[in-house]
């Protein structure tokens, strides 16, 4: 089976075989990462394009030294910092999107549950800051490791561990807020938190 570098290789040598390959196999991560980053999907798209338009142009700069999926996230990162910089008003993504189906099997009362859920939490996520918001997608999302994500960022891993915990914290006041008439059930920030702590312990 090809891997991603025979297909880089390919790429460097003009044969669009390979940019169709890597197209095919990260494409998806990439279109996904800038969703949750920019919001708008017509966005995203623009940029899951510029990101493999700039890998044709940079493909002598990959050096191998990270997996080739994360290289494309960089440069992803890279775009979509950029495009929240142009923009006068900041328009947040949802680590959960709200229009999600609930599991199957819930009742219509629990459904409904799940719903609010969601669009509370896609408001809580709106108050995040674009750095905070970038580390928890590239780690829930995308399961990089911390060291991983320090890179990307252009940070280090303690500052990666820090933005992630204010992220959460700043998620759970801001549901807590939001919250309607108390319930003695799980918040979408509970399972978060959970996560964080796997992360944590996984990652150091």
């Amino acid at each position: 089976m090809e891997t991603d570098l025979d297909a880089i290789q390919k790429v460097r040598l003009g044969d669009p075989a390979g940019a169709e390959a890597l197209f095919t196999r990260h494409a998806d991560a990439i279109l996904r990462f800038a969703t949750r980053m920019l919001g708008i999907p017509s966005d995203a798209e623009e940029i899951c394009q510029d990101v493999f338009l700039k890998m044709i142009d940079r493909a002598d700069q990959y050096d191998g030294r990270a997996p080739l999926g994360s290289w494309l996230l960089s440069i992803a990162a890279n775009a979509c910092r950029d495009r929240l910089r142009s923009r006068k008003v900041r328009i947040a993504a949802p680590l959960t999107a709200a229009n999600e189906q609930p599991a199957p099997g819930l009742s219509p009362v629990a459904s409904l549950i799940a719903r609010e859920d969601a669009r509370r939490l896609e408001r809580a996520l709106a108050t995040l800051t674009d750095e905070q918001r970038e580390v928890l997608v590239l780690a829930r999302d995308h399961e990089l490791p911390y060291a991983e994500i320090a890179r990307l960022c252009g940070t280090t891993e303690g500052a990666v561990k820090t933005r992630i915990f204010r992220a959460l914290e700043s998620l759970r006041r801001t549901m807590n807020d939001d919250a309607p008439a108390p319930r003695a059930r799980r918040t979408p920030t509970d399972t978060l938190a959970t996560k964080e702590t796997t992360w944590t312990t996984a990652k150091r």
